[in-house]
C-alpha cells in the first residue's frame, strides 16, 4: 500500500524503469531466450502490482467514500492511512494537526500502527474527527487467534 506522496512517486517512477526493461526485452531477437521470458514474466507481474497500487491511491486521493465502508478492526491502520491520503495532509501537516511528532507518527504508519497505545490511537481518531464504530459479534472458533499479516 502506498502510503505517501514520496511513496506515490517512487512508485511511479519504478514503474516507468520496469517499463522500459519490459520494452528492451521486448525488442529483442526472437525467440527470447527462456531467462528472458522468465525475467519478462516477473517484470511484468509487478507492473501490474505498481499499476493496481497507483490507481488506489489515486482512487483514495480522490474519493472518501471508501472511507465511510465497514470494515474489521483489523483495517483501522489502513483507514487512518486512507484518511491521511485522502485529506491530501503531507506527514507534517498530518502530525501537527493530531499533535504528534512527525517522526513518531512515520514510526507508527511505517508498521501499520501495530505498537500505538490506545490513548494515542484515540488522541488520533479525535483530532481527525474521524468516527469508529465498534460492534461485536462472536466467531465461530473462539480459540483461535487472527493471523496478523506483516
Amino acid at each position: 500500500m502506498i502510503k505517501n506522496e514520496k511513496q506515490y512517486s517512487i512508485t511511479k517512477k519504478t514503474l516507468s524503469n520496469i517499463q522500459m526493461d519490459i520494452e528492451r526485452i521486448e525488442s529483442l531477437d526472437k525467440p527470447i531466450p527462456a531467462t528472458k521470458e522468465l525475467i519478462l514474466v516477473s517484470l511484468n507481474y509487478m507492473k501490474l502490482q505498481l499499476e493496481n497500487q497507483i490507481s488506489q491511491y489515486n482512487q483514495t486521493r480522490s474519493s472518501d467514500s471508501r472511507l465511510r465502508n465497514e470494515r474489521r478492526i483489523e483495517e483501522l491502520p489502513e483507514l487512518l492511512i486512507e484518511y491521511k491520503i485522502n485529506s491530501g495532509m503531507t506527514q507534517k501537516e498530518f502530525s501537527k494537526k493530531v499533535g504528534m511528532k512527525e517522526q513518531q507518527l512515520q514510526r507508527y504508519e511505517a508498521e501499520d500502527f501495530r505498537s500505538i497505545s490506545f490513548r494515542n490511537l484515540l488522541k488520533i481518531l479525535h483530532a481527525i474527527g474521524l468516527e469508529i464504530t465498534v460492534r461485536g459479534s462472536i466467531r465461530q472458533n473462539p480459540g483461535s487467534q487472527p493471523t496478523i499479516a506483516s
